[in-house]
Protein backbone atom coordinates (compact mmCIF):
# COMPACT_ATOMS: atom_id res chain seq x y z
CA UNK A 1 0.00 0.00 0.00
CA UNK A 2 1.02 3.49 -1.00
CA UNK A 3 2.19 5.65 2.21
CA UNK A 4 -0.04 8.89 1.93
CA UNK A 5 1.79 11.82 1.77
CA UNK A 6 2.82 14.00 4.64
CA UNK A 7 0.53 16.99 4.92
CA UNK A 8 3.08 19.25 7.36
CA UNK A 9 5.63 18.24 4.97
CA UNK A 10 4.00 18.72 1.69
CA UNK A 11 3.24 22.76 2.86
CA UNK A 12 7.23 22.92 3.76
CA UNK A 13 8.39 21.51 0.72
CA UNK A 14 5.63 23.22 -1.31
CA UNK A 15 5.61 26.71 0.36
CA UNK A 16 4.40 28.83 -3.04
CA UNK A 17 1.35 27.31 -2.65
CA UNK A 18 0.15 27.90 1.13
CA UNK A 19 -2.52 25.34 1.79
CA UNK A 20 -5.47 25.30 1.89
CA UNK A 21 -5.97 26.43 -1.54
CA UNK A 22 -9.70 27.64 -2.92
CA UNK A 23 -11.38 25.28 -5.28
CA UNK A 24 -14.25 26.40 -7.09
CA UNK A 25 -17.33 24.69 -8.50
CA UNK A 26 -20.30 25.23 -10.21
CA UNK A 27 -23.78 22.93 -10.44
CA UNK A 28 -26.27 23.61 -12.32
CA UNK A 29 -30.40 22.38 -13.40
CA UNK A 30 -31.41 18.77 -13.02
CA UNK A 31 -27.60 17.10 -12.59
CA UNK A 32 -27.22 15.95 -9.09
CA UNK A 33 -25.57 12.65 -10.01
CA UNK A 34 -23.07 14.45 -11.09
CA UNK A 35 -22.73 16.98 -8.50
CA UNK A 36 -22.42 13.92 -6.06
CA UNK A 37 -20.36 12.21 -8.33
CA UNK A 38 -17.73 15.12 -7.91
CA UNK A 39 -18.05 15.41 -4.61
CA UNK A 40 -17.47 11.62 -3.61
CA UNK A 41 -14.31 11.85 -5.48
CA UNK A 42 -13.07 15.32 -4.34
CA UNK A 43 -13.31 14.13 -0.77
CA UNK A 44 -12.13 10.70 -1.22
CA UNK A 45 -8.72 11.67 -2.75
CA UNK A 46 -8.14 15.27 -1.31
CA UNK A 47 -7.60 15.77 2.59
CA UNK A 48 -10.15 18.03 3.74
CA UNK A 49 -7.68 20.01 5.40
CA UNK A 50 -5.51 21.23 1.76
CA UNK A 51 -8.69 23.19 0.63
CA UNK A 52 -11.91 25.12 1.00
CA UNK A 53 -14.87 24.62 -1.28
CA UNK A 54 -16.39 27.54 -3.10
CA UNK A 55 -20.05 26.27 -4.75
CA UNK A 56 -21.91 28.07 -7.23
CA UNK A 57 -25.60 26.77 -7.44
CA UNK A 58 -26.56 27.74 -10.44
CA UNK A 59 -30.38 27.36 -10.63
CA UNK A 60 -30.01 23.39 -9.29
CA UNK A 61 -32.58 21.03 -8.08
CA UNK A 62 -32.96 20.68 -4.31
CA UNK A 63 -30.58 17.27 -4.33
CA UNK A 64 -27.74 19.32 -5.63
CA UNK A 65 -28.29 21.85 -2.82
CA UNK A 66 -28.43 19.31 -0.85
CA UNK A 67 -25.19 17.22 -1.68
CA UNK A 68 -23.23 20.82 -1.22
CA UNK A 69 -25.25 21.47 2.11
CA UNK A 70 -24.40 17.90 3.46
CA UNK A 71 -20.52 17.98 2.79
CA UNK A 72 -20.40 21.25 4.21
CA UNK A 73 -22.26 19.96 7.47
CA UNK A 74 -19.69 17.01 7.77
CA UNK A 75 -16.40 18.65 6.64
CA UNK A 76 -16.76 22.28 7.72
CA UNK A 77 -15.06 23.76 4.30
CA UNK A 78 -17.71 24.56 2.23
CA UNK A 79 -18.87 28.04 0.88
CA UNK A 80 -22.31 28.51 -1.26
CA UNK A 81 -23.19 30.76 -3.67
CA UNK A 82 -26.86 30.54 -4.56
CA UNK A 83 -28.46 31.86 -7.75
CA UNK A 84 -32.11 31.08 -8.14
CA UNK A 85 -32.27 31.65 -12.06
CA UNK A 86 -30.08 30.86 -14.57
CA UNK A 87 -27.10 33.56 -15.10
CA UNK A 88 -24.59 30.93 -16.93
CA UNK A 89 -20.96 29.71 -15.80
CA UNK A 90 -18.83 33.31 -16.32
CA UNK A 91 -21.03 35.34 -14.08
CA UNK A 92 -21.46 33.00 -11.45
CA UNK A 93 -17.91 32.22 -11.74
CA UNK A 94 -17.07 36.05 -11.47
CA UNK A 95 -18.65 35.74 -7.79
CA UNK A 96 -17.06 33.09 -6.65
CA UNK A 97 -13.74 34.58 -7.78
CA UNK A 98 -14.03 38.34 -6.31
CA UNK A 99 -17.54 38.75 -4.13
CA UNK A 100 -15.15 37.93 -1.21
CA UNK A 101 -11.82 38.40 -1.50
CA UNK A 102 -9.16 35.14 -2.08
CA UNK A 103 -6.68 34.82 0.02
CA UNK A 104 -4.36 32.11 -0.88
CA UNK A 105 -1.97 32.07 -3.97
CA UNK A 106 -3.51 29.56 -6.07
CA UNK A 107 -7.48 29.09 -7.27
CA UNK A 108 -8.60 25.76 -8.87
CA UNK A 109 -11.61 25.60 -10.97
CA UNK A 110 -13.59 22.58 -11.50
CA UNK A 111 -16.81 21.94 -13.96
CA UNK A 112 -19.36 20.02 -11.91
CA UNK A 113 -18.76 16.50 -14.12
CA UNK A 114 -14.65 16.75 -13.28
CA UNK A 115 -13.68 14.15 -10.83
CA UNK A 116 -10.55 13.08 -9.19
CA UNK A 117 -9.30 9.72 -9.52
CA UNK A 118 -5.87 9.93 -7.88
CA UNK A 119 -5.15 10.28 -3.90
CA UNK A 120 -1.73 12.40 -4.29
CA UNK A 121 -3.51 14.53 -7.62
CA UNK A 122 -2.93 17.78 -5.34
CA UNK A 123 0.29 16.95 -4.28
CA UNK A 124 1.79 16.75 -8.23
CA UNK A 125 -0.25 19.86 -8.83
CA UNK A 126 1.74 21.02 -6.02
CA UNK A 127 5.47 19.71 -6.75
CA UNK A 128 4.19 21.35 -10.42
CA UNK A 129 4.08 24.72 -9.57
CA UNK A 130 6.54 24.56 -6.85
CA UNK A 131 9.25 23.39 -9.76
CA UNK A 132 7.82 25.88 -12.43
CA UNK A 133 7.53 28.95 -10.99
CA UNK A 134 7.16 31.12 -14.20
CA UNK A 135 3.81 29.16 -15.18
CA UNK A 136 1.00 31.09 -13.77
CA UNK A 137 -1.84 28.38 -14.99
CA UNK A 138 -2.12 24.55 -15.07
CA UNK A 139 -4.72 22.71 -16.78
CA UNK A 140 -5.20 20.14 -19.82
CA UNK A 141 -3.63 21.90 -22.74
CA UNK A 142 -5.83 22.15 -25.63
CA UNK A 143 -4.92 23.81 -29.28
CA UNK A 144 -8.13 25.19 -31.60
CA UNK A 145 -8.15 27.45 -34.65
CA UNK A 146 -10.66 29.63 -35.38
CA UNK A 147 -11.19 32.18 -38.47
CA UNK A 148 -14.11 34.45 -36.58
CA UNK A 149 -13.70 37.63 -37.69
CA UNK A 150 -16.08 38.57 -34.49
CA UNK A 151 -13.89 36.86 -32.20
CA UNK A 152 -10.99 38.70 -33.42
CA UNK A 153 -12.73 42.22 -33.00
CA UNK A 154 -13.89 40.58 -29.25
CA UNK A 155 -10.02 39.87 -28.36
CA UNK A 156 -9.41 43.41 -29.65
CA UNK A 157 -11.98 45.09 -27.38
CA UNK A 158 -10.92 43.31 -24.25
CA UNK A 159 -9.30 44.93 -21.45
CA UNK A 160 -6.40 42.68 -21.05
CA UNK A 161 -5.45 42.89 -25.33
CA UNK A 162 -1.57 44.44 -25.43
CA UNK A 163 -1.68 44.85 -28.97
CA UNK A 164 0.16 41.21 -30.03
CA UNK A 165 -0.68 39.97 -33.32
CA UNK A 166 -2.95 36.09 -33.10
CA UNK A 167 -1.25 33.62 -33.93
CA UNK A 168 -1.60 31.92 -37.82
CA UNK A 169 -1.93 28.58 -38.55
CA UNK A 170 -2.75 27.53 -42.24
CA UNK A 171 -5.80 24.77 -42.74
CA UNK A 172 -5.16 21.63 -44.98
CA UNK A 173 -6.17 23.49 -47.84
CA UNK A 174 -3.65 26.61 -46.81
CA UNK A 175 -5.79 29.05 -45.29
CA UNK A 176 -5.04 30.93 -43.18
CA UNK A 177 -6.55 30.61 -39.62
CA UNK A 178 -5.95 31.89 -36.09
CA UNK A 179 -4.81 29.37 -33.65
CA UNK A 180 -5.01 29.22 -29.89
CA UNK A 181 -3.68 27.15 -26.88
CA UNK A 182 -5.53 27.21 -23.79
CA UNK A 183 -6.67 25.19 -20.83
CA UNK A 184 -9.85 23.24 -20.99
CA UNK A 185 -12.15 24.78 -18.90
CA UNK A 186 -13.26 21.53 -16.88
CA UNK A 187 -10.62 21.70 -14.64
CA UNK A 188 -7.47 23.93 -14.07
CA UNK A 189 -5.14 26.22 -11.37
CA UNK A 190 -4.08 29.79 -11.55
CA UNK A 191 -2.47 32.52 -9.63
CA UNK A 192 -4.82 34.30 -8.02
CA UNK A 193 -3.05 37.74 -8.35
CA UNK A 194 -3.27 36.75 -12.35
CA UNK A 195 -7.18 36.31 -11.94
CA UNK A 196 -7.33 40.13 -10.72
CA UNK A 197 -4.66 41.33 -13.42
CA UNK A 198 -6.92 40.19 -15.78
CA UNK A 199 -9.76 40.95 -13.95
CA UNK A 200 -11.35 37.56 -14.77
CA UNK A 201 -13.74 36.46 -16.28
CA UNK A 202 -14.46 39.15 -18.70
CA UNK A 203 -17.53 40.66 -17.92
CA UNK A 204 -18.96 40.55 -21.52
CA UNK A 205 -19.06 36.69 -21.50
CA UNK A 206 -21.86 34.11 -20.14
CA UNK A 207 -20.08 30.77 -21.09
CA UNK A 208 -19.09 30.11 -24.01
CA UNK A 209 -15.83 30.55 -25.24
CA UNK A 210 -14.25 31.38 -21.41
CA UNK A 211 -11.44 28.96 -21.53
CA UNK A 212 -9.80 29.37 -25.08
CA UNK A 213 -10.40 33.27 -24.45
CA UNK A 214 -8.80 32.93 -21.26
CA UNK A 215 -5.64 31.27 -22.90
CA UNK A 216 -5.63 34.15 -25.42
CA UNK A 217 -5.68 36.60 -22.60
CA UNK A 218 -2.53 34.87 -20.75
CA UNK A 219 -0.51 35.06 -24.04
CA UNK A 220 -1.56 38.53 -25.02
CA UNK A 221 -0.01 39.47 -21.28
CA UNK A 222 2.92 37.23 -21.47
CA UNK A 223 1.84 34.96 -19.16
CA UNK A 224 2.41 31.02 -19.51
CA UNK A 225 0.58 27.80 -19.46
CA UNK A 226 1.39 24.50 -18.37
CA UNK A 227 -0.18 21.06 -18.70
CA UNK A 228 -1.26 19.32 -15.80
CA UNK A 229 -3.72 16.42 -16.11
CA UNK A 230 -2.78 13.72 -13.27
CA UNK A 231 -5.67 12.04 -11.22
CA UNK A 232 -8.22 14.20 -12.66
CA UNK A 233 -10.89 13.86 -15.83
CA UNK A 234 -12.90 16.36 -18.00
CA UNK A 235 -15.61 16.42 -20.42
CA UNK A 236 -16.40 12.58 -19.55
CA UNK A 237 -20.21 13.71 -20.20
CA UNK A 238 -22.49 15.07 -22.75
CA UNK A 239 -23.05 19.05 -23.05
CA UNK A 240 -26.20 20.01 -21.73
CA UNK A 241 -27.90 22.82 -22.91
CA UNK A 242 -25.80 22.68 -25.95
CA UNK A 243 -28.57 24.82 -28.00
CA UNK A 244 -28.54 28.01 -25.35
CA UNK A 245 -26.97 31.26 -27.25
CA UNK A 246 -24.31 31.42 -24.01
CA UNK A 247 -22.90 27.75 -25.15
CA UNK A 248 -23.12 27.38 -28.82
CA UNK A 249 -21.86 31.18 -29.84
CA UNK A 250 -19.85 33.72 -28.37
CA UNK A 251 -21.23 36.30 -31.34
CA UNK A 252 -24.82 35.66 -29.44
CA UNK A 253 -23.78 35.77 -25.56
CA UNK A 254 -21.85 38.93 -26.04
CA UNK A 255 -24.92 40.67 -27.72
CA UNK A 256 -26.99 38.82 -25.95
CA UNK A 257 -24.78 40.58 -22.55
CA UNK A 258 -25.68 44.18 -24.00
CA UNK A 259 -29.22 43.71 -23.96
Amino acid sequence: MRKKPDIHQLGLSTPSVEFPVTICVVAFGPHANLTKRFLESLYRHTPTELFQLRAGLNEVEPATEHAFLAAGKRYGNVTIYRETRNIFKSPLMRRLFHERPLTNPWTLWCDDDAQFTKSDWLHRLAWRIETAPNVVMWGKEHFATRSNMFLEEWIKTANWYRHLALRLWADENGASTKLFRFAAGGFWAIRTDVLHQLDWPDRRLLQAGDDLLLGEALRQNQLRLGNFTYGVEIHQTPRRNANAPAVSSLEATFNHSRM
